[in-house]
């Protein structure tokens, strides 16, 4: 019954509001009393803070712009994949006995009905298609790509918002008043001994089987960005494609919303337009994740890369804080004792040093916010250019996001394991006696 008197967390929710307050003073007071400890541990909570902050800024830019490299780039050299693709419901399930058996036909009535959708920006129509590319008497392979030049140049430009260096859509420019020409990858040109202004015999397959030809001048020459599709990439005017095809189809049509938020919700709105009253078309719709084969793996190497090492980070702060608040709480066992001795429980001595963890974690918290939002400033501004990744050839500049939605994790992280420190010292409290305390050297 004393024991409770003396408790000075017991009675009505207003005298223990009151008693926290004085607890909340004495530990606030103390961290300036203890100046070197709270220093360190200070020291110690800023630089995890940071150190986290930093890479998980590193690890959100290389996400993100790893997703807009697929919807808006590709890695396989067929340009971005959009928002999503609108296909056939047969490709992909069936094998095509002739070319571009599964294309979509009447394209510009199923682009002015998509486009009743508020929400989409544009639409891409493609025709993909391959053959032989000559100059001279040597030809080579290709696989082409026949697109609407100013919307493609759109869909490429976008990637300015990830890397100010990238002006992709400029590469295109060529071929906007050259009906008749071409753009091929570097390594393809190289084979070909070919140069800008050259004249070239294109060869492919109509869809009736048959062999077309048609004379196209090179327009530009480019780099994809992955070594091994620029030994075959070529890029035309859709129209062109289509003439040496023998046809007015497409082989699929991506679709870019205006924002990519809520883009399931969309995908079914677009679904409802193009299937109404239960009389389904033969068009399926491939949001640009379900197919994103290099993207998925990168994010989830980088998921167990940087988790591991936030893990990390967090146990060496709460070990270090932990070291810190034992050698403190050794070092005050006489003041302990008389705290004991005057009427104090351990409970609330206890409490007195929770507390004190807890502001040490709001101020290394509130400075390693304030210290990673200075240090990726400086990142962003030197505008360091950072090697290709495996298997590409383009570098790319490194960028740090200032601040992600994991950044309040990330903080609430760094106070909970200085926060557990101090069980360190509940531990040492237990341990001593008022007497044993008192008489403590």
């Amino acid at each position: 019954m004393s024991q409770k008197k003396n408790d000075h967390f017991a009675g009505t929710p207003r005298h223990r509001i009151r008693n926290f307050k004085k607890l909340l003073i004495l530990a606030y007071r103390n961290l300036f009393r203890n100046s070197r400890r709270t220093f360190f541990a200070v020291l110690i909570s800023t630089s995890g803070c940071a150190a986290i902050c930093v890479a998980i800024g590193y690890y959100s830019f290389s996400i993100y712009s790893i997703q807009e490299l697929s919807i808006r780039n590709g890695f396989g050299g067929s340009s971005g994949s959009g928002h999503l693709q609108i296909q056939d419901s047969r490709l992909g399930d069936f094998p095509e006995r002739s070319s571009l058996e599964f294309g979509i036909d009447s394209v510009e009535s199923l682009i002015a009905k998509i486009m009743q959708d508020s929400d989409i920006d544009y639409a891409l129509p493609r025709i993909e298609f391959g053959g032989l590319l000559a100059s001279g008497d040597k030809s080579v392979p290709f696989k082409g790509f026949g697109i609407s030049i100013d919307q493609e140049m759109k869909l490429w430009g976008g990637l300015a918002a990830i890397n100010p260096r990238l002006h992709l859509g400029e590469q295109l420019l060529p071929l906007r008043n050259a009906k008749a020409g071409i753009i091929i990858g570097k390594t393809l040109a190289k084979s070909l001994q070919a140069k800008i202004g050259d004249m070239l015999l294109i060869y492919s397959t109509t869809v009736d089987g048959n062999v077309n030809a048609s004379d196209v001048q090179l327009q530009g020459i480019m780099s994809t960005g992955v070594s091994e599709t620029d030994k075959y990439y070529l890029l035309t005017n859709i129209g062109l494609a289509q003439n040496l095809l023998r046809t007015n189809k497409i082989s699929l049509l991506p679709v870019m919303f205006k924002d990519i938020n809520q883009l399931d919700q969309k995908t079914k709105r677009l679904h409802q337009i193009l299937m109404p009253s239960g009389n389904p078309e033969n068009f399926k719709l491939i949001p640009w994740n379900q197919d994103a084969a290099f993207y998925k793996s990168i994010r989830d190497i980088f998921n167990i890369i940087f988790s591991f090492m936030g893990s990390i980070i967090l146990i060496i702060v709460l070990l270090s804080c932990w070291n810190i608040m034992n050698m403190t709480t050794m070092e005050r066992i006489r003041e302990i004792g008389t705290l004991r001795a005057i009427g104090l429980s351990r409970r609330n001595i206890s409490a007195i040093f929770f507390l004190e963890a807890l502001l040490i974690g709001f101020i290394g918290v509130i400075l390693g916010i304030a210290l990673q939002f200075i240090i990726s400033r400086v990142i962003n501004a030197l505008r360091i250019i950072m090697p290709p990744v495996p298997g590409m050839s383009r570098p790319y500049t490194l960028q740090v996001y200032a601040f992600t939605w994991f950044h309040p994790a990330i903080a609430l992280g760094i106070i909970a394991a200085l926060t557990l420190s101090s069980l360190s010292a509940w531990i040492v409290i237990k341990k001593f006696s008022i007497v044993e305390s008192i008489e403590h050297t």
